[in-house]
């Protein structure tokens, strides 16, 4: 009895530590929220169907919405964020702004669709600047989520909480109301002073949810296999989320277009192990009836393409890769009905 009392104290404390030190100012991505935010907005002002981009960060920089828009004629909107957000937070957001009849281009980091769901990155961002989503999550998926939180973690966030005000002032780590990230975002348009502007923020986000200024443009040089020459095994939750969106977005007529991100040319692509990992992957994507845009080597690009990684493209790249998107799209989406 002893034992079983001290393990229930133990889970209790550790329940409590976790729900104080929710919403401490540690060091984290605040950005990313309010590009969400002005996003969203962007989403909701456009009424009838639409063309929503959605993905991590080689969707948020490797896609020009405004060449999509003037393509298919339908508006469009990126909702891409970052490539270290799990598959369930993306399609949740998705499921905030889609509509019936609208269309929704799917670009996912190799990684997303093999890593585990809670990483430390990820949950330090929830904790951090969006804890509604952890308060949303059934019973079962917030135990995974506490479980996956080391301890040190949570003392670094209780340290953070109980110095709250000078660590949120000293080092900027504040969430910022909603009317105030729409208030920078509208007067960074009238703003021309782009100069001092970070790459990314809400100041730097276009009328399509576009990047106007992309990282800087330098060749990057790396090679990488891009995770594709070990086994690329989708764990069952991701199939799962996958399958449970696609069929979603059929009982809504909403059209999904799947995108491989881009990447870098390498030989380390031509394995055939690489090759036989992507027909696996695209045997079960129409197994279950989701449509693939194409083959991973018809979007690789010289590395001169690419600014400060392997997935971020110049001005350039972007260009070359929504074109390369819009072979496929073009076609399926200008069909006469």
């Amino acid at each position: 009895m002893l034992v079983a009392l001290t393990g229930l104290l133990a889970v209790f404390l550790h329940l409590s530590l976790f729900v104080y030190q929710l919403g401490a100012p540690v060091k984290a991505e605040y950005w990313l929220r309010e590009l969400k935010i002005v996003k969203r907005v962007i989403a909701a002002n456009i009424k009838g169907p639409k063309l929503v981009v959605l993905g991590g960060s080689n969707a948020l920089v490797g896609i020009d919405s405004t060449m999509l828009e003037e393509t298919v004629g339908i508006p469009t909107v990126n909702l891409a964020l970052h490539g270290a957000l799990n598959i369930h937070y993306l399609l949740l957001d998705a499921r905030e702004v889609l509509r019936p009849y609208d269309y929704l281009l799917l670009a996912l980091e190799y990684e997303a669709y093999t890593r585990d769901p809670n990483t430390l990155w990820f949950t330090n961002q929830v904790m951090t600047w969006d804890t509604t989503y952890f308060w949303d999550l059934p019973l079962k998926d917030k135990g995974t989520f506490i479980h996956a939180v080391p301890l040190n973690r949570l003392m670094a966030g209780a340290v953070a909480q109980l110095q709250r005000g000078r660590t949120a002032n000293v080092l900027h780590r504040t969430v910022a109301n909603d009317d105030d990230v729409l208030r920078r975002y509208a007067q960074a348009f009238t703003d021309t002073s782009t100069g001092s502007r970070e790459v990314y923020s809400v100041e730097n986000v276009d009328a399509h949810g576009d990047l106007r200024r992309l990282p800087q443009s330098r060749s990057y040089r790396e090679d990488s296999d891009y995770g594709l020459s070990t086994p690329f095994v989708a764990p069952a939750h991701v199939w799962d989320e996958l399958r449970e969106f696609s069929e979603y977005c059929q009982a809504r007529h909403i059209t999904l277009f799947f995108a491989w991100p881009p990447s870098i040319k390498s030989p380390m692509l031509d394995a055939p192990a690489v090759i036989n990992h992507v027909q696996q992957h695209q045997a079960y994507m129409r197994q279950h009836r989701m449509q693939m845009l194409g083959l991973p080597w018809e979007f690789s690009y010289e590395r001169t393409f690419f600014s400060d990684t392997g997935y971020h493209l110049t001005p350039a790249g972007r260009s070359k890769h929504t074109e390369a998107l819009l072979r496929y799209l073009r076609p399926l989406m200008l069909a006469p009905s």
